[in-house]
């Protein structure tokens, strides 16, 4: 049985895009990270049901650290592109 995947809406400062998608490849499992606007810094990660609970957790990690990380919704999210 395939497991449901979220797509989870964030903006990143663009210089944290890619240190964010090498801590998403170095967790296996947890997810893919997909770059929609490099300049705006929106970023969606995609990642089976039972992981999300992972990424909120790295968010809020990553938060801790001091990057500035905002979730964004899918309406909001789809209304852009």
């Amino acid at each position: 049985m395939k497991p449901d995947i979220e797509a989870l809406h964030f903006t990143v400062p663009q210089k944290d895009i890619y240190y964010i998608s090498w801590i998403i490849d170095a967790a296996e499992g947890i997810g893919f990270l997909q770059t929609d606007d490099p300049r705006s810094g929106r970023i969606t990660i995609f990642s089976p049901e039972e992981q999300k609970k992972h990424v909120y957790s790295l968010v809020s990690a990553l938060r801790a650290e001091g990057i500035n990380i905002t979730e964004n919704n899918e309406t909001e999210a789809a209304r852009e592109i």
